[in-house]
This record gives C-alpha cells, structure tokens and sequence, in this order.
C-alpha cells in the first residue's frame, strides 16, 4: 500500500517538475518548458512492461521544441536491484519501439531523448551501477562501441542531506518527513509540506499526501495511532490544522517521554545489578512508580555512593515513604 501511495504522489505534475527542477535536472532544467508536462496514458507502455514495473511515463518540450521523455520508475525493495541500468534499457527500448510504430521517427527524422529516473528509498546505499556499460565485460576496445550503453538518474532518498533538499520543493518535503526518524521533531517538517500544498490548487496532490502520511508513517511508528488524517482539513482552516499539529506534538513528546522514563528505570537495575553482583531484589519494583527524571538521576548516583544493595533499596524505599 506504500507502494501505491507512493506512486501515486508522482502521478501529479507538481510532484515531477519539483523532482525535474531540484534533483534529476538541476542545473538545466531552465531549458524546459514545465507547462507541456504531461503524463502518458497507460495504454502507451506495453502490457507486458505493465505487468513488470512501476512505472510512470511523462514527457515535456524543451523550449527549442524537442521532446524529452522521463522514464521514472519508483524502487521500494530493501536490496538493491543490481540489473537496474538493463530494466531502464529494456523500458527505452520498448519506448523507441512504440514512438517508431507511431511514425515519430518517421516524420521528426530522430527520436526524442531519454531521461531514465529511480527513486529509492531503501535502507541500504544504492550500489548497483547507474551505467549500463559497467555490466558489460570489459574486452576488445575494437568491440566497445558496439555495446550497448544508458546511464541513468538514481535519486537515493534516504541519503540525501540537507544540501541536497532545494527549499520550496514537494520532493525535499517529502524526503524530510521520510529520513526524520524521531516523531517529536516531525513537526516543522510537516509544517513546511502543508505550507507548499496550501499555495497548489490540487486536491488530487494533497489527498496522495494524506495517503501517504497515513500509510508511511503510521506504519512507521511516527504518527500517533489516535490521530486522524494529517492533511483531512487543509482545505477548511489553517488554525485547525495548526492545533492538530500542536497535539500531535504534545502526544509525541510524551510518548517520548514514557519511553525515556522506562529506559532510566532498566539502566539503573542494570548499573546496580552489575555493582552489587546482585539483581538488587526488589530495585524494580521500588522504581515502579519513579517518573521523575531528578529522582532517577538521584537514585542513579546513591547506587554510586551505597556499600550495599540493602543500603541502596533502603535509602530508594525511604525516599518513596517520604514523597521526595
């Protein structure tokens, strides 16, 4: 279902000019005319690429007239695909073919260029190679230029820093949410993606984001199970959404909170454990009810200053007695 939410974001034309413009053709995206982005129907690709890929298709003039065909497919596997760069031949391939059968070379006299993009988001580096060269043995040079060669755009999501993410971009804001692994500080940037999406007129982008919101990060851990839609009422009132953000914030930090505490407790079982070459009978159950953090971190340093366990739990159950 990530998959499908995912795919479904890069079906918007907001989502591929922000992904053209700041990342696959920085540099030169100026050359390209993003009013005549559109996608190809499906009916476009081959049933049989259908059936094997992710894919997504679109096209766009440069503003000398000439087309440019991207060729984005979108890779969600935790390996990494060492065939990559013979995929994204084969898919050119059969991309020629159709635009051959529809007379484009006939009447331009040359095909439109190519610009293959992979999206990746798995946990390891993308290692596989981006030219299709480098999988072709090394042999006679005289043999060389009959082989054949593509390379191609790999975005590598998870390892992009901040450097890489442009401001003002949808794909940046949705790096960001993904690489940002503690829920306490998903805030600011879900912040910056319902500020971009509130300046588009695009319900179809923001509802794929609400997907995506829901599916990845719910299933992740980082969107509280109570709360509702992040985005449902973007198209009813700012200040509501703020105040969804701000309990979102108050749930997560307390999550984090409870969590922290019950970490202290285990840590301090443990430091006692190890000092009295006991499990220091009866610390955890006199740590049941400690959710102060200084309270922890005075007990912390009488298992330092105690000769003996029974010195320890007596001064911990003292302290428990007298409320302090």
């Amino acid at each position: 279902m990530h998959d499908a939410a995912y795919k479904q974001l890069f079906s918007r034309p907001r989502m591929v000019r922000d992904l053209l413009r700041g990342f696959a053709a920085r540099g030169w995206s100026d050359a390209l005319d993003f009013d005549t982005l559109t996608a190809l129907p499906a009916s476009f690709v081959s049933r049989d690429l259908q059936q094997r890929y992710s894919d997504l298709v679109w096209r766009i003039r440069f503003r000398d007239d000439r087309w440019l065909h991207v060729v984005l497919l979108l890779e969600f596997q935790a390996a990494v695909d060492p065939t990559m760069a013979i995929r994204l031949l084969t898919y050119t391939a059969l991309l020629y073919q159709r635009l051959a059968d529809d007379r484009v070379l006939r009447e331009h006299k040359a095909l439109p260029p190519v610009l293959p993009v992979v999206i990746y988001n798995g946990r390891r580096p993308w290692t596989a190679p981006v030219e299709m060269a480098d999988l072709v043995a090394t042999g006679s040079e005289r043999l060389a230029p009959y082989q054949p060669s593509q390379r191609y755009y790999v975005l590598d999501a998870a390892r992009a820093t901040d450097a890489d993410l442009p401001a003002g971009n949808l794909v940046s804001a949705l790096i960001s949410l993904e690489r940002t692994r503690e829920t306490a500080r998903l805030r600011e940037p879900l912040r910056t993606l319902i500020d971009l999406l509130r300046t588009q007129a695009d319900d179809e982008l923001t509802q794929a984001f609400a997907a995506w919101l829901r599916q990845g990060l719910r299933l992740a851990g980082r969107l509280p199970a109570s709360a509702g839609d992040p985005l449902a009422q973007l198209q009813e009132t700012h200040t509501m959404l703020e105040e969804n953000v701000r309990e979102w914030t108050r749930e997560w930090l307390e999550q984090g909170r409870a969590q922290g505490i019950e970490q202290g407790r285990t840590l301090l079982c443990r430091l006692a454990a190890r000092k009295f070459d006991t499990a220091a009978e009866g610390l955890a159950a006199a740590l049941a009810d400690v959710t102060d953090p200084d309270r922890l971190a005075q007990i912390g340093d009488w298992i330092i200053e105690c000769e003996t366990a029974a010195d320890l739990l007596a001064r911990v159950r003292g302290d428990s007695r007298t409320g302090g």
